[in-house]
């Protein structure tokens, strides 16, 4: 240190790769970057920022990357891709994923319902009264009536059941489900119809043909048609009518906006005809959406497009932190103060470049 040495010099490039690798904060990342030229080569050239992006979320593998830019949408490669490019596409990589890891990097302090409409079930037992869609209301007791979805009765207490939902946008962060079953007040005992327990997928539909747009529920929806890019594990479920919280390991960034819940295994028999039912009467996903800085566009050949809106992202970032603008000048002030820490960043970089 007091000769101003740089350890990348005494090392070779897969050491350097393998210690640069444990950096698992993508600001400590650009941090290094900025450290000097040799090092904002090496982070650049080996593509970490896209490495640490794909290590924290491989459900976004096969996506192709765009970004907005003076001249309109310029595509980038596929995220996956191996293939070798040239140095102003290092870079530009290296800036993208750089913004991409900013909002995914942070807590989110203020989660939201993620979800959309529900494509439909696997079974329900009366279409119009016990309809998937009474899921999204809370209310589950109205005078004169229920609110809540029944599958169809089963002879057999393992079969299971699945609910498939559109979120409300296209590429979500999505961090925990509630789920509260349904308890028919009306029978003896007040029986909670839960199952014993439930595991959550998330996906997109293979391509524009698979997309499911009708107005209601359909019923049986072919869950082939997706492809599922995350599974979590099985949760099990109290046989209590409560809203019951499910938070996934980590966060899963949801690109396609496809949700399902599986169901397995039927605790309650219907005391008219025996039957093994499964009832639920609210389900929420919480967390939010990329929106309006990322955007999902998904092409006729299936292939997907991930488009970045830098000018977007200080409004994301403030949705994140639950921080809400009290006036247009504050709005104002964070819009300069984003663009002067872009200038800042493009001036260390071509000081960096004079460097040596």
């Amino acid at each position: 240190m007091a000769t101003g040495r740089n350890f990348m010099d005494y090392f070779e490039i897969d050491v350097i790769s393998n210690v640069l690798g444990f950096l698992n904060n993508p600001a400590d990342l650009i941090r290094a970057s900025a450290v000097s030229r040799s090092w904002r080569h090496h982070v650049v050239a080996n593509g970490l920022c896209k490495k640490l992006w794909l290590r924290k979320f491989p459900q976004v593998t096969n996506v192709a990357y765009a970004v907005e830019d003076s001249d309109g949408i310029t595509k980038l490669s596929n995220i996956s891709s191996g293939s070798p490019a040239n140095w102003e596409a290092l870079k530009r990589d290296h800036k993208i994923y750089s913004f991409l890891l900013q909002p995914l990097a942070k807590p989110i302090i203020s989660p939201k319902d993620c979800l959309g409409f529900p494509i439909g079930a696997s079974s329900t037992d009366h279409d119009l009264a016990e309809n998937v869609i009474n899921t999204l209301t809370p209310i589950d007791r109205y005078p004169g009536g229920a609110s809540y979805w029944s599958s169809k009765g089963e002879k057999d207490p393992n079969v299971p059941e699945n609910i498939l939902y559109r979120l409300n946008t296209s590429i979500s962060i999505v961090t925990e489900v509630h789920i509260r079953p349904f308890q028919a007040f009306w029978e003896p005992g007040r029986p909670v119809y839960s199952p014993k327990s439930v595991r959550f997928r998330l996906g997109r539909p293979k391509s524009m043909v698979d997309v499911e747009i009708d107005v209601c529920p359909v019923q049986q929806p072919s869950v082939d048609k997706y492809i599922w890019t995350y599974t979590s594990p099985v949760f099990p479920m109290a046989q209590e009518s409560c809203l019951q919280q499910f938070k996934l390991p980590e966060p899963v960034v949801c690109v396609g906006g496809i949700f399902q819940i599986e169901l397995f295994g039927r605790a309650r028999r219907g005391p008219i005809d025996g039957l093994f039912y499964i009832c639920l009467g609210y389900i929420r996903v919480l967390g939010h959406s990329l929106e309006p800085a990322f955007n999902l566009e998904m092409y006729p050949s299936g292939e997907l497009q991930l488009k970045y809106y830098p000018h977007a992202l200080e409004v994301l970032h403030r949705s994140f932190s639950g921080e809400r603008s009290s006036s247009v000048d504050e709005a104002e002030s964070e819009r300069l103060l984003h663009r002067a820490e872009l200038l800042l960043e493009e001036m260390a970089e071509e000081v960096l470049d004079e460097w040596d």
